[in-house]
């Protein structure tokens, strides 16, 4: 087993906590997860990060001798209208229920997995209250919300608001419950063979303004992963950015690695490969033993892989980030 440690790209960093004065909280986001199901092996998966896309390669293998029909599902990160309403958070496609546009191969042919939503209020499920008033499950579908809003009467959306799924106020029409979707699939493994399945999707990532005096913190120094080239690389940035804001804009791509324990044994071969888009940005996780292999892509590599701590991936580009809140 290969346990994460603080490691640092040239010139790279990590992310800091999300801020309520100048950051958005970035959505978590991984692989596919079932239930506990020993007999299925994950001999490899390939992971891709990049600012714009995540796509990860698997290959299972079925170690029993009669073929497993399972269901699989792949988790979209909750969305809390509560907490993200007034964020800087954008989903890549706000118009579907898909909002990180997901798509699936089973060895090398797409299907369509089924999509599940439901919507909550803490623990209180209010899907059916929405759909009747023909409001989405995702609360930053605001178009989708705006466009049901105007053709509600009084007497229903003070029934929403008693319900606690908007503001009691006027003119207020920011989503207060919590979305939560998963796509998922039945997937048969026949006996003794390999199944290759594919995904790739847009993350939901958020960003922080990063100034010199932040990233030097000794807390956010120990909790991500910065030591003194990293520090070197936001001095370089912030120098050749304009000198009206004195910050930088970096953004995290978040990416849940542990719910891969869910299948039998480690992971034979992981590969993580992250592509931070420009030769001059500076990117970081942590993870030992990492290397360069081209102008803007790092690649980490382990056998037996157990996964322990999930990823956190900054990219910070060049220029400057807008000062003031978010």
């Amino acid at each position: 087993m290969i346990r994460p440690a603080a490691a640092l790209l040239a010139a790279g960093l990590l992310a800091a906590p999300a801020r309520a004065n100048d950051s958005a909280a970035e959505l978590d986001a991984g692989g596919l997860v079932l239930r506990r199901e020993p007999g299925i092996a994950l001999a490899s998966e390939d992971l891709s990060i990049a600012p714009g896309r995540i796509s990860v390669a698997y290959l299972f293998r079925n170690q029993l001798q009669e073929p497993r029909t399972v269901r699989v599902a792949f988790p979209l990160p909750p969305i809390d209208g509560r907490e993200l309403s007034f964020s800087a958070l954008a989903l890549p496609h706000p118009e579907s229920p898909n909002f990180v546009g997901f798509t699936v191969t089973v060895d090398g042919k797409p299907i369509a997995p089924e999509l599940e939503e439901r919507a909550f209020v803490g623990e209180r499920e209010v899907t059916d209250l929405l759909r009747r008033h023909g409001l989405p499950l995702n609360p930053l579908r605001f178009d989708a919300i705006n466009v049901a809003a105007k053709r509600i009467g009084a007497p229903e959306w003070a029934e929403l608001v008693k319900a606690g799924l908007f503001p009691d106020a006027d003119g207020m029409t920011e989503g207060l419950w919590r979305g939560e979707a998963k796509f998922h699939w039945l997937q048969t493994f026949p006996a003794g063979q390999e199944v290759r399945i594919a995904h790739s999707y847009a993350p939901v990532s958020g960003f922080h303004l990063l100034d010199l005096k932040e990233a030097a913190r000794e807390g956010y120094r120990t909790t991500y992963c910065l030591d003194e080239a990293g520090l070197t690389g936001i001095r370089r940035l912030l120098a050749r950015a304009p000198k009206d804001g004195g910050y930088l804009r970096a953004a995290v791509v978040p990416y849940i690695v542990t719910t891969a324990r869910n299948w039998a044994a480690p992971i034979g071969r992981f590969t993580l490969t992250v592509d931070k888009g420009s030769p001059e940005a500076v990117a970081s996780f942590c993870r030992t033993g990492i290397r360069k292999t081209g102008p803007t892509t790092f690649r980490w590599e382990a056998r037996d892989y157990v996964p322990d701590q999930d990823l956190r991936v900054l990219i910070v580009q060049p220029g400057s980030g807008p000062a003031g809140k978010r």
